[in-house]
């Protein structure tokens, strides 16, 4: 079963809910009998494109989230490039992975780190050494490769990132001083592409919304979206409409705490010259 099977049968399921119909009445538009219409969605048995479009046309859905849909339908068992990891990663990193490259954009908080998408190799090994201590060297290399492929998307302008960190994220010297500078003068220049909007929110701000809890917020082509969740033993990924508009109300409520992008990067230019460096001080 592929991540896209499995996210095919959650957007199936989700459309019938929200549209208050009933499986024998999904089954009746397929021609079809109850268990087929509940083990497509359980993403135990496959979804053909006109079966997706009939039930999206049922379920009322626009012609944006039908032709999503159809389309997710069409590709659900193609094997993405990110699935060449599936001996390294989890399957949790593999849906992330999958979710990312379907999205048009990523809004993205984090506390003390770096987001994903904009770290060095060298900060990105630090992270996953630190996160898994355990790990082998070569699944070690292994999920770096990933995580500095995924940024491909960013570079080539066809991933749209939105990311807020903390003032504690430039602090933290993640694997020492020479990793720490080379990171964030790695984020100085990516946080100037046409692509790229980011935003710091000072220390001195105090509390906001999302303390504790970062999050992606994951949109695709048809407005719809997905919210991801790191915890130590995994992901939490919520699709509920609910859930999702809640955090994306959460990120808007950042944004207007955060600096504005241009004193965002004034902050940044600061700390990657030293001028507010721990190490600085200590040498």
């Amino acid at each position: 079963m592929t991540p896209k099977q499995r996210r095919l049968a959650r957007r199936l399921r989700q459309l019938r809910h929200n549209a208050g119909i009933s499986i024998e009445d999904a089954a009746t538009r397929l021609g079809c009998k109850q268990p087929k219409v509940t083990k497509m969605e359980l993403a135990q048995l496959g979804v053909k494109p006109e079966e997706a479009r009939a039930l999206c046309e049922l379920y009322g859905a626009s012609e944006a989230t039908t032709a999503s849909i159809v389309s997710l339908a069409r590709n659900a068992k193609v094997r993405g490039w990110y699935q060449s990891y599936d001996d390294a990663a989890s399957p949790e990193n593999i849906e992330f992975v999958d979710l990312e490259t379907d999205a048009v954009s990523v809004s993205n908080f984090q506390i003390d780190l770096v987001p994903g998408l904009l770290q060095t190799r060298e900060y990105a090994r630090a992270v996953l050494r630190a996160a898994h201590p355990d790990l082998i060297d070569e699944v070690l290399e292994q999920r770096a490769d990933l995580r500095i492929k995924r940024q491909d998307r960013v570079l080539d302008f066809s991933l749209a990132v939105w990311a807020i960190v903390t003032e504690a994220a430039l602090i933290r010297a993640v694997a020492g001083p020479d990793v720490h500078r080379a990171q964030l003068k790695h984020l100085t220049g990516l946080a100037t592409m046409p692509n790229v909007q980011f935003q710091i929110i000072p220390t001195r701000e105090g509390e906001h919304m999302a303390m504790g809890v970062p999050f992606d917020c994951f949109r695709f082509d048809d407005g719809c979206g997905t919210v991801a969740i790191d915890h130590l033993t995994g992901t939490l990924f919520l699709e509920d409409e609910t859930d999702v508009e809640r955090y994306r109300l959460a990120f808007q409520h950042l944004c207007g705490v955060a600096l504005s992008q241009q004193d965002s990067l004034a902050m940044l230019h600061r700390y990657a010259k030293e001028e507010h460096s721990e190490w600085q001080r200590r040498n």
